[in-house]
């Protein structure tokens, strides 16, 4: 780590009170919302997160990852300050704060999907989760409800940007008329962060940085979308089968039900869709 990495993140660390903190590594991987560091102190091993958010939007992702590690999930749950928050601001001059969390080290590598058992690995632990967060008590709610916010995003888009991404959620709202499709909440992040314990071999899903509410098939089609990329259209096919059936054999789903993944997809497709910037116009258009 740099020092001035560690001038200027040490002393945000210090609600936690943690004992010679200082920083290890820099453990931020793709993406642009947030920077994580590895954090070592006399008493053990952290993750310290920058959220570029207000911590309104920060705090129930953060919450929910509390309740699924006291059920026996390791998610890397945030650690309290010594006075019982979850998170603190870290302010900014004329903009809104960012958040800063510290959270629990989880030992391991990412799981190794190519694996003869990757696949149903990573369809149980999706359903173990989606399973707790529909039965236990007093689930914290997400900060969005998903659907909400793409119909949002498809009037902004306008009519021609937005297109795709209208039609994929007026046929999810029709087939509803007609089928259940089970809602709750949803892990959100489309390249899930399953990380293998390798003495115990227990799984982790960390960073529960994205959470909403919305149709659980969501997940189970990003995950699908995740874990076959790259594939030819047969290993793909094959993958998807193991990758269901551990699902469902935690949380069992009607055939009607799964009719829905299909729609789920036509939307997964209009959201990267809407995130892949459009061609710059050449001079003559």
């Amino acid at each position: 780590m740099s020092s001035d990495s560690d001038q200027r993140l040490l002393p945000l660390l210090g609600p936690w009170k943690l004992p010679d903190p200082r920083l290890t590594a820099e453990l931020t991987g793709l993406g642009d919302r947030s920077r994580v560091w590895k954090v070592e102190s006399s008493d053990g091993s952290y993750v310290a997160k920058l959220t570029f958010d207000d911590p309104e939007f920060v705090e129930p992702g953060l919450r929910i990852a509390v309740v699924l590690d006291q059920a026996g999930i390791p998610t890397g749950a945030p650690i309290p300050t010594a006075d019982g928050k979850l998170c603190c601001p870290v302010d900014r001059p004329q903009d809104y704060p960012w958040t800063l969390a510290l959270h629990t080290f989880i030992p391991g590598s990412p799981l190794d999907l190519t694996t003869c058992t990757g696949p149903e690995q990573a369809g149980d632990l999706l359903g173990r989760v989606h399973h707790a967060l529909m039965t236990l008590p007093d689930v914290p709610q997400p900060a969005g409800r998903m659907l909400d916010y793409y119909k949002g995003e498809a009037k902004r888009l306008g009519r021609r940007r937005g297109a795709a991404l209208r039609q994929a959620l007026t046929a999810i709202a029709d087939f509803r008329t007609t089928a259940p499709l089970s809602e709750g909440v949803l892990y959100g992040d489309p390249a899930p962060e399953i990380l293998r314990d390798p003495d115990s071999t227990a799984l982790a899903l960390i960073d529960w940085g994205s959470p909403s509410w919305g149709p659980l098939l969501h997940d189970v089609v990003s995950w699908q979308q995740f874990l076959t990329a790259g594939q030819p259209p047969e290993s793909a096919q094959t993958v998807e089968q193991r990758f269901l059936t551990a699902y469902r054999a935690r949380r069992p789903i009607s055939e009607r039900e799964m009719d829905g993944r299909d729609l789920l997809l036509d939307l997964h497709r209009a959201i990267q869709d809407v995130w892949t910037p459009e061609p710059p116009k050449d001079a003559a258009g």
